[in-house]
């Protein structure tokens, strides 16, 4: 079964280890297959499941959906387009294995926030002060973002910088933490407020 391998970052045969039919009581068409494997390269495990189709006049398992290990990320669609474009191409960076590009691509998003916010200071730096001092981004997620600038003017300007797929990783899972904080549960949370506000005031009211 092909498969890929988050860790070689390439497609393999995966070597069966064992498999296990999950069958519907109440319909024994509706069958799942799950199937452990590991990759012959890095022995890595492998999980995926396969559901029951029927093609051609018979019945055979179809494509393998991969559970264990999913490098699959999710994308707000509140970002906006060009930023959510940016995101995107940092994400199929990692994808591909370019662990330098993704953390130059995941510094070049975070400029684009700032640019996005109106925040144009002379280096992003002070761009990225700037957006915790008025509050768009908390103490954490600063810090978060400095160190996305500090690891992509490396891997931009310094040759002999390497990255690791753990390192390039973390740097995207910081950098969409950035986005949906800013885009999403911020959001969110205000809203919360105004609401648990506005029940507060209702109740004060009636006494």
């Amino acid at each position: 079964m092909i498969v890929d391998c988050h860790i070689c970052k390439i497609k393999i045969e995966g070597t069966e280890i064992s498999n296990y039919i999950l069958e519907d009581s109440f319909d024994p068409i509706n069958k799942l297959k799950y199937t452990f494997l590991k990759c012959p390269k890095c022995e890595k495990p492998i999980l995926v499941v396969q559901r029951l189709e029927f093609d051609f006049m018979q019945f055979t398992y179809g494509d393998p959906n991969q559970l264990y290990p999913n490098d699959d990320f999710y994308v707000n669609p509140t970002i906006p387009e060009n930023l959510r474009n940016a995101l995107l191409e940092s994400i199929q960076c990692y994808k591909s294995g370019a662990d330098t590009a993704t953390v130059i691509m995941c510094r070049r998003t975070i400029e684009g926030f700032c640019s996005i916010k109106k925040i144009n200071e002379r280096t992003l730096a002070k761009s990225i002060e700037k957006l915790k001092d008025n509050g768009i981004i908390n103490e954490q997620l600063f810090e978060w973002a400095n160190e996305l600038r500090i690891s992509g003017n490396e891997a931009a300007h310094n040759i002999e910088a390497t990255f690791s797929s753990v390192d390039s990783k973390d740097i995207l899972d910081f950098t969409i933490a950035i986005l949906d904080f800013s885009y999403s549960f911020k959001e969110k949370f205000e809203n919360f407020k105004k609401r648990r506000n506005a029940v507060a005031n209702q109740i004060q009211r009636q006494k």
